[in-house]
């Protein structure tokens, strides 16, 4: 009987010590996983996929090798309704306990969005589209309706030609083509208000009229230490009440980027035409960057360049008067062999 006794006491004990052995098990099971033996992968998990669909998707990508364990303690830490959606770069093998912290927080993979300067606004949509995987049709559409955007330098333009800022930015997966414009408008807004609150009291230039002659210097620059002296020249024809003559202008009128004028395309029928028209055109003609919106206030008061042609080497040779323009125009045909 004293037998007995001892080992019904003990039979807990044993239960105990079993469970625990077995949850000790589990926990290291949890947590532990073999050693890489693949590359990292991209996968995106798919907006109200179940638990059990996210695990299967994790096991045949190889990141997840025991997927039950995966379910029985999401189950367990009541998070089965709490994995997030979207784009994610996960180790291959990973721990359950490390895929459920991922899932958990939503600890996405961002997708990157990089524009160059000097796009024109189909262009820029291309890019969009492209590389944040958006529909471009819908994206066209939104540039084209200003009255969307709240913004107010955006009064009275006719799209949002100029006004996408262009930059790199990092946007979470799938983007959102709401989210995307609005970004790129508030970051060109964020950047104007900054140079108008360094501008004079007299800057004769609203909104639109600073961007629109900040992407014609954006056309016409090919080096950086240029700009401001290309605006210079732009800001002393202004003044002077000349024509600006800008031959991005006609190339923006003509609809396609032509690598060579002719003096007939000078006459193309066109208010963006600044060889027909006096002043600026009616908006911007391409989407200028940080350096060509900052070289208008950068511009060397004491110029008197009314003139510039390129140089043959990548920049351009800078004139006060038309004689001395002939004379480089001259040197460029020669250089050319024409």
């Amino acid at each position: 009987m004293g037998t007995r006794r001892r080992f019904s006491g003990m039979a807990p004990m044993l239960l105990l010590v079993l469970a625990l052995a077995i949850g000790l098990g589990l926990d290291g099971a949890w947590r532990r996983t073999s050693s890489p033996t693949l590359p990292d992968t991209t996968l995106v998990v798919p907006g109200g996929a179940s638990s059990r669909a996210i695990a299967s998707q994790l096991a045949e990508a190889g990141v997840l090798e025991r997927p039950r364990l995966f379910l029985l303690g999401t189950r367990i830490r009541g998070a089965s309704d709490a994995l997030r959606a979207g784009r994610y770069r996960f180790h291959r093998p990973c721990s359950p306990a490390r895929l459920l912290e991922i899932l958990k927080a939503g600890d996405t993979e961002k997708v990157w969005l990089t524009l160059p300067e000097g796009l024109w606004l189909d262009e820029t949509v291309g890019q969009i589209a492209r590389q944040l995987d958006l529909d471009s049709l819908d994206l066209a559409e939104r540039v084209r309706r200003p009255g969307d955007w709240s913004h107010p330098f955006l009064a009275g333009a006719s799209n949002l030609e100029g006004f996408l800022l262009p930059d790199t930015y990092a946007f979470e997966y799938p983007a959102d083509p709401v989210t995307v414009v609005g970004t790129l408008l508030d970051a060109f807004d964020a950047v104007l208000a900054d140079l108008r609150r360094r501008a004079p009291r007299d800057w004769p230039f609203g909104p639109r009229e600073w961007v629109t002659l900040a992407s014609i210097v954006e056309a016409e620059a090919r080096r950086d230490d240029e700009r401001a002296a290309i605006a210079a020249v732009y800001l002393n024809r202004i003044e002077r009440g000349m024509k600006l003559e800008a031959d991005p202008t006609v190339i923006y009128a003509l609809g396609w980027r032509k690598k060579r004028l002719y003096y007939k395309d000078l006459d193309v029928d066109s208010r963006y035409n600044t060889y027909r028209n006096r002043g600026l055109p009616p908006g911007p003609i391409c989407n200028p960057g940080r350096a060509s919106l900052a070289s208008l206030l950068a511009a060397d008061p004491e110029s008197r360049n009314l003139y510039f042609v390129a140089d043959g080497d990548g920049g351009h040779r800078f004139a006060e008067t038309f004689a001395e323009h002939q004379r480089n125009v001259a040197a460029l045909r020669k250089r050319q062999g024409r």
